[in-house]
C-alpha cells in the first residue's frame, strides 16, 4: 500500500489533471473528489489545500474555485508518486523490458534490492506476490528464476480480462456523471497528446494503458480484480517474448482503439462502448498470441 505522503502527492497530481479537464470554475465538493479518486477526504483536504497554497485554487465562503490553470511546476515528479512496491515493480519491469532478464534468468533479492533503492523485506513482498502468476519462481538462499509462458496460460488471462473489462464498463454510469466526463476528457487529451507525436511520447503509452485500463476496472469497487491487472501489465508492455519491431504500430493501433472506447463513453452509448471494447480486447489478444508465436521459432 502506498504510504500517505505518496497517496497525497499522487491525489495532488490526479486533481491538476481534473482541474485542467474542467469547463467551469467550480471544482467540486470533498466527497465527490473523494470517490473519483478513491481516496479519503482527509487526503483530498490536504490536496486541496496545497493546490490553494499553490495559487492554483481559491477559497472562499462560498467554496473553492479555480484560481489559474495548473503549470508543470505544481505536479509533483513521477519519482515521488511511486511508493516502495511501485518503485521495485518499475525497475523489475524495466529490466524485463530492455531484454537484459530473459526466460531462465537468475536473479537475487539483493540485487533487485539494490537498484530499487528499497530493502530486501520489500522486494521479497513484491516477488512472492508476483509469483503467484507462475512467471517467477523461488530458489534457494534468495534467488528467484523468471519462468517462460505458453500460449495456453496467455490465453486464460485474455479470456479473464475479457470478463473484468466487459463487466467494468456495464457499471458506467450512464449517462455520465459530470465527474466521469471530467476523466474521460482528460484520458482523451493525453491519448491525443501521445497519438499527435508518437515518436517522442511513444514511450509514456504503458503508464497510460495502465491507468486507462484500472480507470475503467475501478468502476467495479473488486480489489481482486485490480489486482489481475498486474499480470496483464506484464504481459502486454513487459512481455520479454515479443518481437519489439511491432511495439511502436501495436501502440498506435492501442492509442485509437482507447480513443474509440473513450468517445463512446463521453457521448453516453453504452452498445459502442461495449463493441468498441470488444474490438480492443481481440486486438489484444491477437498481438498476445503472435507475440507468443513470434518468441517460440
Amino acid at each position: 500500500m502506498a504510504k500517505p505522503n505518496t497517496l497525497l502527492k499522487r491525489t495532488s497530481n490526479a486533481l491538476l489533471d481534473y482541474i485542467a479537464s474542467l469547463e467551469t470554475p467550480i471544482v467540486g465538493s470533498d466527497s465527490a473528489l473523494a470517490r473519483q479518486f478513491n481516496v479519503s477526504r482527509t487526503t483530498v483536504r490536504a490536496a486541496l489545500e496545497r493546490l490553494v497554497g499553490l495559487g492554483v485554487l481559491h477559497r472562499d465562503e462560498h467554496g473553492i474555485t479555480i484560481a489559474r490553470p495548473p503549470r508543470h511546476g505544481d505536479y509533483y515528479a513521477v519519482a515521488e508518486t511511486n511508493g516502495p512496491q511501485e518503485q521495485i515493480e518499475r525497475i523489475f519491469m524495466r529490466r524485463v523490458l530492455l531484454g537484459d532478464w530473459r526466460p531462465g534468468h537468475s536473479f537475487s533479492e539483493a540485487e533487485l534490492a539494490r537498484d530499487s533503492n528499497a530493502s530486501t523485506v520489500s522486494v521479497r513482498e513484491f516477488l512472492i506476490g508476483f509469483s503467484r502468476f507462475g512467471l517467477i519462481e523461488k530458489q534457494p538462499r534468495g534467488g528467484w528464476m523468471l519462468l517462460e509462458f505458453h500460449d495456453g496460460f496467455a490465453t486464460e488471462v485474455a479470456d479473464m480480462r475479457e470478463l473484468i473489462e466487459l463487466a467494468a464498463i456495464a457499471r458506467l454510469p450512464s449517462p455520465a456523471s459530470p465527474e466521469c466526463i471530467a476523466a474521460t476528457d482528460a484520458m482523451i487529451a493525453r491519448h491525443h497528446d501521445i497519438d499527435a507525436d508518437p515518436d517522442t511520447r511513444d514511450a509514456e503509452f504503458p503508464a497510460l494503458d495502465r491507468e486507462f485500463h484500472l480507470w475503467l476496472i475501478g468502476h467495479l469497487e473488486n480489489r481482486f480484480a485490480r489486482d489481475f491487472f498486474d499480470i496483464v501489465s506484464f504481459l502486454f508492455h513487459y512481455h520479454y517474448q515479443w518481437d519489439k519491431q511491432q511495439e511502436t504500430e501495436r501502440r498506435r493501433i492501442a492509442v485509437r482503439e482507447h480513443l474509440a472506447i473513450l468517445d463512446a463513453i463521453k457521448t453516453g452509448k453504452p452498445d459502442a462502448t461495449r463493441r468498441a471494447m470488444m474490438t480492443h480486447l481481440a486486438t489484444s489478444r491477437r498481438s498476445l498470441r503472435a507475440g507468443l508465436r513470434h518468441g517460440n521459432p
